[in-house]
């Protein structure tokens, strides 16, 4: 990060700056270091056997919103450390984002579903059927104010729309379709933009929110099935979690957010489907679901980065989110059972009452 100076929880003048690096010897090294995560909490939500998707956090009231699928969007209070309740007639949710400015929350199902809800008063305002047929991921633009999240692919065309949606009234704005049947979650730029990973096309688009329009798509070199994202939006760099091939090793690659060029590409663990980056200490976090770990990056001064450290988490902990307001990390994942028939894809299910929220600390 150039010239720009970010710490957490309250603000502390430069007195308080100098102290803090004057007893920077005497403090653990887990404190100030991006490798020092631990397991720090374990809880469990009861639960059927259904899948779960995308994560999205409101620091400010401390509540963590979890897409459990069939059985809809659990809040869990990052600050208690306990699970709050699961919202009225959100059945179906795979992905989430919020407005904290205009109070609002959006939540997209896998039917096609939209939910608005009130972020203070976790209360359902509207359910209405969308133009799609399910949601994969989603994000908010703070710049245009709005909600955009990524539909179900069109198997005839081959191509796959992304929806945008009014940040206050949760209406339905329109959509851009993109060639691609296998887009993941978006992110903003901070200057009216999303990138969103193209897994199919091994690529990256850009999307100018106002205009509706795709401006650019990047083919990306040994990247292959993209499968998330982050943006530092301040250096303006995007960070790409790759799956990578059958037999190929899974990595992360840099992008340039301006021209679209790759600047360096590093390894992660297996089934990355979350990027996380931490702009106070200048971390990237790939979240490795089929490894069961978590991927640390450090950004070292203009454009070097380097793998640090590898962190346990769990089997199939594979989305998360990271709680900026105090460096906590929250993955979730439960425990499974895959069976298999000849001939036949792995036949994956998943244990009653093993839901579980991982909190990760320094």
């Amino acid at each position: 990060m150039r010239g720009v100076v970010r710490h957490r929880g309250n603000l502390f003048g430069l007195v308080g700056a100098v102290a803090l690096v004057a007893l920077a010897p005497s403090m653990s090294w887990a404190q100030h270091e991006p490798e020092g995560y631990h397991l720090s909490g374990e809880v469990v939500i009861r639960s059927g056997d259904t899948g779960w998707d995308y994560n999205s956090i409101d620091p400010k009231r401390g509540h963590l919103f979890i897409a459990h699928r069939k059985a809809g969007l659990h809040v869990f209070d990052t600050k208690s450390g306990k699970f709050l309740k699961t919202l009225p007639n959100s059945e179906g949710t795979n992905t989430s984002a919020l407005a904290e400015e205009f109070d609002r929350g959006i939540a997209g199902t896998t039917e096609g579903d939209v939910v608005l809800f009130s972020l203070s008063t976790l209360k359902p305002l509207t359910r209405y059927k969308s133009t799609t047929d399910g949601f994969d991921g989603a994000a908010y633009d703070k710049v245009t104010k709005r909600f955009v999240m990524v539909g179900e692919a069109e198997s005839e065309t081959g191509r796959t729309p992304v929806l945008l949606f009014d940040g206050k009234s949760g209406a339905q704005l329109g959509s851009i379709e993109v060639d691609s049947i296998k887009v993941d979650a978006p992110r903003p730029d901070g200057k009216g933009n999303i990138f969103l990973p193209l897994r199919d096309k091994n690529a990256l688009a850009q999307i100018d929110i106002a205009k509706r329009e795709i401006v650019a798509t990047y083919a990306l070199e040994n990247c292959d099935r993209p499968a998330a994202l982050e943006v530092d939006t301040l250096n303006q760099r995007v960070f790409v979690g790759c799956r990578g091939a059958a037999t190929g090793v899974p990595n992360m690659t840099v992008v340039d957010a301006k021209s679209g060029k790759q600047i360096v590409n590093l390894p992660i663990g297996r089934g990355v489907d979350e990027m996380m980056y931490d702009p106070i200490v200048q971390a990237i976090y790939s979240a490795n679901g089929d490894d069961g770990t978590m991927t640390v990056i450090r950004h070292d001064g203009a454009d070097h980065y380097s793998v640090s450290a590898t962190i346990g988490t769990r089997p199939r902990a594979r989305t998360g989110v990271l709680d900026e307001s105090t460096g906590k990390i929250y993955l979730v994942t439960a425990q499974f059972v895959e069976r298999y028939r000849e001939g036949a894809e792995p036949d994956s299910h998943y244990l009653p009452n093993t839901f579980t929220v991982l909190t990760l600390s320094k």
